[in-house]
């Protein structure tokens, strides 16, 4: 028995819905409006989801990526007008499962639900036989697990792999994942770096060379292809390779053949092929920049990368996780990251995604290495400003006594006032690592560098709860 959801101001469409969905003897739960139905999403998961393009309080289209985020996001299809040739466009291209205008006729909608309901079945039973060994990637998200799932799949079979997605997302380790996971593991994994190849060397390279083949052939190469034989091939930064390249690289893909430079016989070489770009290539071959033929070929699967902002609950596991990497190598002891830091952090846009986040965490680490707490002033300022900007300054609990607005009520004096506002900074600063460390006395002890007995002092003080 499936649980559906069906979001729709209209008393009758909710209605037939859920009349249609017990008789199939599946339970229907409905909501009139946006905000009623992400409630219901929020307090139980669903299989499937109905939901209305327009309703009182928001666009359906726009709670989509909000429903993806789901630890077991449900299907969605999504309500449109008769003959809404838009809506229903819309409906695709966000990511919906499919669409179905009104009026409803019986019999297709039952059609719907049973084949959303079968296809999300086969879904979970395939995922369950799909497990990667040594994943690498840290986080957990909806849209990490959702790419690592097309990996496990890319990785069952020897299709040519293009990976996209944006600088620093971690495409070399997608890549890598997918032949330490293949039938070829056993093999060599050969990468070529697109980018860095002088044009007049790419075939040399790519295909080897004869001795005397060209000047400086002082002897003969078996190249780049030949290696990658029984094995992988990734070409990262593909959008990289210029037309003449992509020409004699294309028969090699059709063919598994291809002829060293400055020789006429014909050598073979089964390989699995990869690629990696951040470029569009679509609007390469548009302008033609890219062969089309060429994309074709490399676009057998498509697995595209989430940037880090996108990575909803990851910022803080990345950064927790490399904190006490990079301490280990750097020989610096165990550092925490203060929840004002970690705000700032999860705010920002991260255009160099997982690797830019990696490199501020580094620069923190080094700016006061006998720290044992990182503060938000070991972090860039672009990142701090960033944070300021979005009008989310770093906020305590207890903030600082406020100086009377009122002219005719005096001001405390300076040391009354001052030591309100550390008292008030002592009880914040105490009752956050206290919940940090799960009311654990010695590891606060040793997260803020005091003796246990200064800590109790502290929580008598204050009142707070300890183990």
């Amino acid at each position: 028995m499936a649980d559906i959801l069906i979001i729709d101001d209209e008393d009758v469409i909710r209605d037939i819905i859920s009349t249609r969905v017990e008789e199939l003897d599946h339970r229907a739960a409905e909501a009139a409006t946006l905000a009623q139905g992400l409630d219901l999403l929020n307090s139980q998961s669903y299989d499937l989801v109905f939901l209305d393009v327009n309703l009182p309080d928001g666009n359906g289209l726009d709670a989509l990526a909000t429903i993806k985020q789901q630890s077991s996001p449900p299907l969605v299809i999504i309500i449109t007008a008769h003959g809404s040739t838009e809506g229903a466009k819309l409906a695709i291209t966000n990511g919906a499962w499919d669409y179905i205008e009104k009026p409803f006729y019986k019999d297709k909608l039952l059609l719907q639900v049973r084949r959303a309901l079968d296809y999300r079945q086969a879904k979970q039973n395939q995922e369950q036989k799909l497990v990667l060994s040594n994943p690498g990637l840290v986080g957990k998200s909806p849209a990490l697990t959702s790419c690592l799932e097309k990996v496990a799949h890319s990785a069952g079979s020897e299709v040519n792999v293009l990976i996209h997605g944006e600088s620093g997302t971690g495409k070399e380790l997608l890549a890598r994942l997918i032949h330490d996971n293949s039938e070829a593991r056993q093999n060599e994994y050969v990468v070529v770096d697109c980018a860095s190849l002088p044009e007049t060397l790419i075939e040399s390279t790519l295909f080897g060379h004869k001795k005397g083949a060209f000047t400086s052939a002082d002897k003969a190469s078996d190249g780049l292809i030949a290696m990658a034989n029984g094995g992988t091939l990734f070409l990262d930064e593909i959008g990289e390779l210029p037309l003449s390249a992509q020409k004699a690289f294309l028969r090699v893909l059709q063919e598994k053949k291809y002829r060293p430079v400055g020789s006429t016989a014909e050598l073979s070489s089964q390989f699995r092929l990869i690629s990696a770009t951040n470029r569009n290539l679509e609007e390469m071959v548009a302008e033609g920049r890219f062969r089309e033929d060429l994309f074709h070929r490399l676009k057998t699967f498509l697995i595209k990368v989430p940037p880090l902002r996108e990575r909803n609950g990851d910022i803080k596991i990345l950064a927790h996780h490399y904190t006490d990497k990079l301490c280990g190598q750097h020989g610096l002891p165990a550092k925490a990251l203060l929840p004002e830091t970690l705000a700032i952090l999860e705010a920002y846009h991260w255009p160099g995604n997982v690797r830019e986040l990696i490199n501020v965490l580094e620069q923190a680490l080094l700016t006061e290495p006998a720290l044992e707490l990182v503060y938000p002033m070991s972090l860039p300022n672009r990142l701090r400003v960033a944070y300021l900007e979005k009008g989310m300054e770093v906020k305590t609990s207890h903030p600082a006594p406020s100086p009377p607005k009122d002219p005719n009520i005096p001001l405390p004096p300076f040391k009354e006032y001052r030591a309100q506002a550390i008292e008030a900074m002592e009880e914040d600063y105490f009752k956050k690592l206290l919940t940090r460390c799960d009311n654990d006395v010695e590891r606060v002890a040793d997260l803020s560098g005091l003796s246990k007995n200064r800590v109790y002092h502290y929580i008598r003080k204050f009142n707070l709860k300890s183990g």
